[in-house]
């Protein structure tokens, strides 16, 4: 991987952190907020998790493109790219994320694809549990990319 490339991914990486970063600190003042202030919070935690899913499937992408020479096509191409990046790719690589980190990715894909198409419908109550689960599940993901780069030799410094 060229450095360009890793650091492609590195900001990518630290998107998805900052902005999982984001929902959980307005998450965490949620009670203080009512009415249409409250409404406008709830928007904004599901854009963050949103925004942190995107930046995080970007970073696998861009991974598994650079490592496996393609990437999935078709309808299930989030879903397909979580499970090529959590299994190693023989004589190719090993597995960039962990089960578990997969897991957790599948369930925040799910949760932006809700929010993509609740055109105006939104209930806060389907983006609640994302909240805790991005909080987590993101920085580990960024801890197993770098560490898978690290192991490859790939990120500059490794």
């Amino acid at each position: 991987m060229t450095p360009p490339a890793w650091a492609d991914v590195a900001e990518d990486l630290a998107t998805a952190v900052a902005e999982a970063g984001r929902a959980a600190a307005k998450a965490a003042t949620l009670g203080e907020t009512a009415g249409t202030a409250r409404e406008d919070r709830e928007l904004a935690i599901g854009k963050h998790l949103h925004d942190a899913y995107s930046a995080a499937e970007k970073a696998l992408e861009r991974l598994v493109e650079l490592t496996d020479g393609s990437v999935p096509a078709g309808r299930s191409f989030h879903r397909d790219l979580i499970r090529r990046a959590a299994h190693p790719l023989d004589g190719v690589r090993p597995a960039i994320i962990s089960a578990e980190t997969a897991e957790a990715m599948e369930d925040l894909l799910s949760f932006r694809h809700v929010f993509r198409h609740a055109y105006g419908a939104f209930r806060y109550a389907r983006a609640a549990p994302n909240v805790a689960l991005a909080a987590a599940a993101i920085p580990r993901l960024r801890d197993e990319v770098t560490a898978f780069a690290a192991g490859l030799g790939l990120a500059p410094g490794a």
